[in-house]
């Protein structure tokens, strides 16, 4: 008897996942094929159109190749990958020093989205967004006494996503996402990476100052002279905990 299609769906995207990973983490090399779907089917317990469902998901994300009468073989997903990829190669990976170089390529990336994120703040945001950062960002200073960084590590997350949506661009966002993802997967998984500085609780009130006034240069200045800083100490903190090979993050 075939499985409702909610429970099908569910235990497709456990398969999916499941391949995912080792094709991620190296377990799956390029160019290996994949066995086959009586094989996979029966190792994974389920039935031959679920798995025909896992395996179309593997190859929307770029990670396999099907060909009629040939089977799936393994992509190089180094080189076939989208930035959807960022933040389950990082579960997924045990390779610390590719970890770090893909950081210290991303963060320079991702000041230029929030830069653009800040101009289409203050040239779109209305009452709403303001008040919403606003919000946002009382709560952060007001926990700025907390002894748990992650507490405010989360609510800078909420605020990222606010001033992503004032710019009111579902362009932006489809961008943005990826970044996000990545962003939560880096503090889930390495809670010493995020870096406590002083100067945050100023800086988001600073910013917050030019997005109500309309000066998108001095709101770009405000975002561009904290992190040019604050990323150096990202990345130095992140090299420290690769070098000590800490482990992965249980939560």
């Amino acid at each position: 008897m075939a499985a409702p299609p909610s429970e099908s769906g569910n235990i497709a995207r456990k398969v999916f996942l499941d391949l995912r990973r080792q094709i991620l983490s190296g377990k799956l090399g390029p160019g290996e094929r994949l066995p086959g779907e009586r094989e996979l089917a029966a190792h994974y317990n389920t039935n031959r159109n679920t798995l025909r469902e896992a395996v179309r998901r593997l190859e929307q994300s770029r990670l396999v190749t099907v060909r009629h009468g040939q089977g799936v073989t393994v992509n190089d997903f180094r080189r076939t990958g989208t930035m959807e990829l960022l933040a389950p190669f990082l579960e997924a990976s045990a390779d610390y020093p590719e970890m770090g170089h893909m950081l210290a390529d991303m963060l320079p990336a991702r000041l230029v989205l929030l830069e653009f994120a800040a101009r289409l703040a203050v040239q779109r945001a209305d009452r709403t967004d303001i008040e919403r950062l606003r919000d946002i960002t009382d709560l952060i200073v007001s926990a700025t006494g907390t002894s748990d960084p992650q507490v405010i590590a989360r609510g800078f997350q909420r605020w990222l996503e606010a001033l992503v949506d004032a710019g009111h661009s579902v362009a932006m966002r489809w961008v943005a996402n990826p970044f996000l993802d990545l962003y939560r997967e880096l503090l889930e998984r390495f809670p010493h990476v995020w870096v406590m500085d002083p100067r945050f609780p100023d800086h988001l009130k600073k910013f917050l100052a030019a997005l109500e006034s309309g000066d998108e240069e001095r709101a770009v200045a405000v975002l561009r002279n904290y992190y040019v800083k604050i990323d150096t100490a990202v990345r130095a903190t992140f090299s420290s905990v690769a070098h000590h090979d800490l482990p992965k993050s249980s939560t």
